[in-house]
């Protein structure tokens, strides 16, 4: 993997760092909003996620990857637990107690989800090449189950949503025996994987299993029906199509296998960026942490808003009952004659002046009582972003961004007891510049270090043919191996019918090859 200069990595990670401390940070204590990332997670490892049922060939992609023997395999279920994989000699086993409480590690925000967690957490060093300068997370293998919670000790979508936030580059591997999206694979790619579709390879694996092409096309179309009910776009991402090789296998009489080992290429590729994608995903996280803080700040600062317009147009009411009780009393000892009867309609005057302005404030009593029981957030949306979701240009990418503050954002009224600020015109500046200026200028520089590095090193697919050339431990048949196959090679890779086969040029937003619209 081709290191990016060091010089540049600190100016983007030291500029991110003080937007957050000097922008994001105060607002977001404002407005009762989510922390900032700590530095250590925005200078670690570049991290790779890899997600997928048990039988789907997580733990023998990583053994393929790497070059060793690091995880077990097999037809059933071998773990039940988070792997974290990296460089370390001698070669050593870490429980989660003692990976949390290194804070040379970088991994102790892990401790928020309880000790039955850490028991499931292990962090594995192995003195194997290609692990330097990266970290693997293997998952355990998603059940069926549509509440994990009730099937394992922990909350596994909140932990996948922690690892997926970090990671680089995940992998979501399918494979022909379950080729669907029901269960917690569905809660974890609605829920824990929402926006994050920048980072997301979706890889259909073991496809040298298939012994002709009807099969390949049933079961890759089901794989297709499922990602669809499950991810709410009109364009599906694409699907990497491979396999494992294993040496020595017969393959005569299934499909031919030249494309998906091109497929495995691009695959391997993205894993190698992995370094040049973490510098872009740090902006990424920095530019999508402002955008959600905005959208939080300016939902509260609505519902503020009309709150004080009530209030005013309350206290309007409440001042013209003082203006026509005033009026009637100066009119009263002004031209009734009698001392006895002005008195008497003064006191009178008052006293239904009094109870006017009582009347007035049960109003709107009762009126915010109401307002705060049918309060209805996603309606508050709608009326903050009225024209930008009328224009229907960004109407899917806000509710997204709204969707995944939602709750954040009922927390926060929840606590504030109705004590909530108003967002300043200079706040929402700086948030809007943090966006639209700050954010690209980091990209542009990212962009030209990571050019520079490329040009260096060579084009990522290159690489992944020099990294994955020569002997790899065969996998275990079954499970988590794939079904056959041998030494890796060099390629492009089949993808969703009727789209461009080859990869797209990086963007600015570090969207991978042919990834699509995740």
């Amino acid at each position: 993997m081709n290191a990016l200069d060091p010089q540049v990595v600190e100016a983007v990670e030291s500029a991110t760092r003080s937007i957050y401390a000097e922008v994001i940070d105060p607002i977001a204590e404002r407005f009762a909003f989510e922390a900032s990332p700590p530095a250590s997670e925005t200078s670690g490892l570049p991290l790779v996620l890899f997600l997928g049922n048990h039988s789907s060939g997580k733990s023998s992609f990583i053994n393929f990857l790497v070059g060793g023997e690091v995880q077990r395999t097999g037809i059933a279920p071998v773990d039940d637990g988070f792997t974290i994989i990296t460089h370390g000699d001698p070669p050593e086993d870490k429980d989660g107690a003692a990976v949390v409480t290194n804070p040379q590690l970088h991994w102790g925000d892990l401790e928020r989800f309880g000790g039955k967690f850490l028991g499931h957490l292990v962090l594995r060093l192995r003195p194997l090449e290609r692990l330097k300068g990266i970290a693997l997370v293997d998952s355990p293998g998603m059940i069926d189950a549509a509440d994990a919670r009730t099937e394992r000790a922990y909350d596994f979508p909140a932990v996948v949503r922690w690892f997926a936030e970090r990671a680089d580059v995940i992998l979501l591997l399918f494979d022909p025996d379950k080729p669907g999206t029901t269960g917690e694979t569905l809660k974890i790619l609605t829920d824990s994987l929402a926006g994050l579709d920048h980072k997301l390879l979706v890889i259909f694996n073991k496809v040298d299993r298939f012994r002709s092409m009807r099969d390949f096309a049933r079961a890759y179309g089901a794989l297709c029906w499922n990602l669809s009910k499950a991810i709410p776009t009109k364009d599906l991402p694409h699907i990497y199509n491979t396999y494992l090789p294993v040496p020595d296998a017969h393959t005569d009489g299934g499909l031919p296998l030249d494309d998906f080992d091109r497929s495995r290429e691009e695959v391997l590729a993205e894993v190698l960026r992995a370094p040049q994608r973490r510098l872009d995903n740090v902006i990424s996280r920095l530019h999508q942490h402002a955008r959600r803080l905005r959208v939080h700040a300016r939902v509260i600062d609505t519902l503020v808003a009309e709150r004080r317009m009530r209030l005013f147009r309350s206290a309007l009411l409440g001042l013209a009952v003082v203006l026509v009780a005033g009026l009637a009393v100066w009119g009263s000892l002004n031209f009734l004659e009698s001392e006895e009867l002005r008195l008497r309609w003064v006191g009178l005057e008052l006293l239904a002046s009094l109870l006017a302005l009582g009347v007035v404030y049960g109003l709107w009593w009762w009126d915010e009582r109401v307002h705060a029981k049918n309060l209805s957030l996603d309606a508050l949306f709608e009326r903050t972003y009225a024209r930008e979701l009328t224009l229907g240009d960004q109407a899917h990418d806000l509710r997204a961004l709204w969707a995944s503050v939602r709750d954040r954002t009922q927390r926060a009224l929840v606590a504030s007891e109705g004590k909530l600020p108003r967002l300043g015109r200079g706040e929402l500046r700086r948030l809007d510049k943090v966006i639209e200026h700050r954010v690209p200028e980091l990209r542009s520089q990212a962009a030209q270090a990571i050019r520079s590095a490329e040009a260096a090193g060579g084009r990522p697919a290159e690489r992944a043919e020099d990294a994955a050339a020569g002997e790899s431990p065969s996998p275990s048949e079954g499970g988590e191996g794939p079904a056959e196959g041998a030494t890796p090679p060099t390629a492009e890779g089949a993808g969703t019918p009727g789209r461009d086969e080859s990869p797209a040029p990086a963007e600015t937003e570090s969207t991978p090859p042919g990834a699509g619209n995740a």
